[in-house]
C-alpha cells in the first residue's frame, strides 16, 4: 500500500546547537529547560500510520478527524463536516469528514511545535475536483504573532480519486525564529467539484535525535 508524507524541512541552528551530545548530568536541568523553550512539546504521541507501514510517532491536531464537528476548525466558505471517513480508520473507528466546496478553505488550531523536520500526514480525496488542494502552514509566535506563512504544496485530484495519504513534498525554507506552533491551512482552488480531507497529523521528528 502506497503511503505518501507531506514533509516541511526546517532548519532551526539554535536549536540543533543545544540539542548536543554529551552534556554533563549537572547541566541536564538547564538543558532540558532550554529545549522545551526552543523546541515545545506538541502533544502525546502515537503510532497512527502503522496499518500503512508508517511506524513514525505523531501528534493529532485538535479534532483531526472531524467527529466533534468542525470544533478545532476555522471554515470558509462552503466547507462543511459530512459523512464518510478515510478508510484505515487511523484515528479509530470514524464517520465524519471535511468536505471543501470550490474556494472553500480551513484552517485548524495552531499546535506546538517540537520539531525540526516535521512531516504533516492526511487524508485527501477529490470529488470531481477540477483544480488542486492547495496546503499551506501558518507559523506563529509565543504571543500568537505571525511569523512567518509557507506555501508548501499543492494535491493534484488525478491522484486523489479516492482516499488516499498525502505526498511527500519538500521545502528547504527555514522556521522562522520565535515561532511557537504551526497552523494548517488547506484551500480547494478549484471552480468546480469538492475536495475531502480527514485525519490530520504532525510527526515531530526531533523526539527521536533527543
Amino acid at each position: 500500500m502506497r503511503g505518501r508524507v507531506l514533509r516541511i524541512g526546517l532548519v532551526l541552528a539554535a536549536a540543533a546547537a543545544v540539542i548536543g551530545v554529551g552534556v554533563p548530568s549537572a547541566s541536564a536541568g538547564l538543558l532540558s529547560g532550554v529545549t522545551n523553550l526552543l523546541l515545545p512539546p506538541c502533544g502525546t504521541t502515537t503510532h497512527a500510520f502503522s496499518a500503512l507501514g508508517d511506524n513514525a510517532a505523531y501528534c493529532a491536531f485538535a479534532n483531526q478527524g472531524f467527529e466533534n464537528g468542525a470544533s478545532g476548525w476555522t471554515l470558509k466558505g462552503d466547507a462543511s463536516v459530512v459523512s464518510g471517513n478515510e478508510p484505515w480508520n487511523v484515528s479509530g473507528p470514524g464517520r465524519s469528514s471535511l468536505e471543501l466546496g470550490p474556494g472553500a478553505s480551513a484552517s485548524s488550531t495552531p499546535l506546538p511545535i517540537s520539531l525540526l523536520d516535521p512531516y504533516i500526514r492526511f487524508f485527501a480525496q477529490s470529488d470531481g475536483a477540477s483544480g488542486s488542494l492547495q496546503v499551506q502552514v501558518v507559523f506563529r509566535g509565543i504571543l500568537g504573532n505571525l511569523t512567518g506563512l509557507l506555501n508548501y504544496g499543492s494535491l493534484s485530484p488525478r491522484g486523489f480519486s479516492s482516499w488516499q495519504a498525502t505526498d511527500r513534498i519538500r521545502s528547504w525554507l527555514a522556521l522562522p525564529l520565535l515561532t511557537s506552533s504551526a497552523q494548517i491551512v488547506v484551500t480547494n482552488t478549484s471552480r468546480s467539484g469538492s475536495w475531502q480531507v480527514d485525519d490530520f497529523y504532525l510527526d515531530p521528528c526531533v523526539s527521536r535525535l533527543l
